[in-house]
């Protein structure tokens, strides 16, 4: 009597791995010109996608003259965006753990442009708020899937350094949206601000045409194919059920159940908020029947101070990883760190961003000269990037490129969520306390905050003991 065969188990489709440490398909042996290279894609892609986001905010009063609509509905084209890319991460980061991440960057980044052309085109404002909402789901998957890329990419040894410049784009190009965006509408109008960002999608697309495949599974995968070698460990498609699954409950598991990526997303969450409440706060201020009454190129320039601030923030967590990470392989050994060290800079970087609004909200309140409520934004960003680039860090320390590409996917469904929600009230917010009180209840929440890094660095080992999906020892 024949047996039926043994149906292939999970376990089976997961044994390939590297024919040693120095199996040139690696992505961490490859020649350096090429990991920075393929770490540069999703660097200058995030850049090009959260620009888009913040260069619409030039146009709102623009919008809503010419469509008829008040400015806060006019900022539902940055808020609807800004939504659809937190839904679109939770998509996309799963999707490139089970197809890898070439595809998805190929794929998504031309739908983006499409959208954005539909945008800078669209003859009323509904059209104009549905194509801004599915631009921000198509390009949302650089967001998410960039940390994943750079996992694959690099050992954990240079992770302090790389890293931060792929955690710095989200927020550099968004810094430099209004710079470009303020003048621009003073001598094209608001629809150039799109042919802006779709002569960069079209830059960036033909630069990242030549990438090569970084994840493991698929690479392996793929050579075993090529090999045409019969092995246990061929790839057997699971049920779609199962992929849909797996695509779209993954992140939310691990949001939710994983306390680590909780609190902190909860705390990047705010950050970014605040972060993105600045476009509606800085217009409000500076700009217009505002407390300085500023041009709109002018108001655009005030936000150099936040991308002073991302800079400065970038190289101090770099300058604090050089400092200690060394050390620290020579203690436990290469590779095996705990994560919590890398919360250093957000442990710095906390007690910066309360100080920075209580200082931006008074100063402006009080009518003091414009530079003090520019300059006051410099430590809230220098803050802001050094918890968010130390918190991503510790999340893909402590859950690896098997998993960390969801866990960042779920951070980035909080951030965006709260980024899209808070420049909605916050004028009303700001109109209704005054400037000082408004930036103050900010300042007390971000207080309440700043025990959140402290505590994961000392409970944090605990906490990784009983995760489902750590994969830190």
């Amino acid at each position: 009597m024949t047996l039926p065969s043994r149906a292939p188990q999970a376990r089976d489709l997961v044994d390939l791995d590297w024919t040693g440490p120095d199996d040139a398909d690696c992505p961490y042996n490859w020649p350096l010109w090429k990991r920075l290279y393929m770490t540069s894609i999703p660097a200058l892609l995030c850049v090009n996608v959260s620009f888009a986001s913040s260069v619409y905010t030039s146009g709102t009063n623009d919008i809503s003259q010419q469509f008829n609509v008040s400015r806060t509905e006019s900022l539902l084209g940055l808020s609807l965006f800004l939504w659809a890319l937190g839904l679109g991460a939770i998509i996309a980061a799963p999707v490139s753990e089970n197809y890898g991440r070439r595809i998805v960057y190929l794929t998504t980044v031309p739908i983006f442009g499409l959208f954005t052309l539909g945008s800078g085109l669209a003859p009323n404002f509904v059209t104009l708020i549905v194509c801004r909402t599915f631009a921000g789901f198509f390009g949302s998957a650089v967001v998410s899937v960039g940390g994943g890329t750079n996992a694959d990419l690099w050992r954990p040894t240079l992770a302090g350094v790389v890293y931060p410049f792929y955690f710095v784009s989200p927020f550099l190009g968004p810094a430099f949206g209004p710079v470009v965006g303020g003048y621009l509408i003073e001598a094209k109008g608001w629809r150039w601000l799109q042919w802006v960002i779709l002569f960069m999608i079209v830059f960036n697309y033909l630069y990242a045409l030549p990438q090569s495949e970084t994840y493991k599974k698929i690479i392996l995968e793929k050579r075993t194919r090529n090999e045409k070698t019969p092995t246990r460990s061929s790839k057997v498609a699971p049920p779609s059920r199962a992929i849909l699954q797996r695509i779209l409950l993954k992140p939310f598991k691990v949001l939710f159940v994983e306390s680590i990526v909780l609190f902190m997303t909860i705390y990047m969450a705010f950050n970014f908020a605040v972060f993105y409440s600045f476009f509606a706060a800085f217009p409000y201020i500076f700009g217009p029947g505002g407390h300085y009454n500023f041009t709109p190129g002018q108001q655009g320039l005030t936000f150099l101070s936040i991308a002073l601030g991302c800079v400065v923030g970038f190289v101090g967590v770099v300058y604090i990883d050089r400092r200690t990470y060394p050390a620290l392989e020579t203690k436990y050994g290469v590779g095996k760190v705990p994560p919590e060290h890398r919360l250093y800079g957000a442990m710095v970087g906390s007690a910066l961003n309360p100080a920075s609004l209580f200082w931006f909200g008074w100063s402006a309140n009080a009518g003091a000269h414009w530079a003090s409520p520019v300059v006051a934004a410099v430590p809230f960003a220098v803050g802001n990037i050094m918890v968010y680039s130390s918190g991503a860090l510790y999340i893909m320390n402590s859950y690896g490129s098997l998993h960390g590409a969801s866990a960042l996917s779920a951070n980035s469904l909080l951030r965006y969520a709260f980024g899209g929600a808070f420049p909605l009230f916050t004028v009303q917010l700001f109109s209704s306390l005054g400037t000082g009180w408004a930036s103050s209840l900010l300042g007390f929440i971000s207080v309440v905050l700043v025990p959140v890094p402290w505590v994961l660095y000392k409970y944090g080992n605990r906490i990784r003991a009983h995760s489902q999906y750590i994969t830190a020892a």
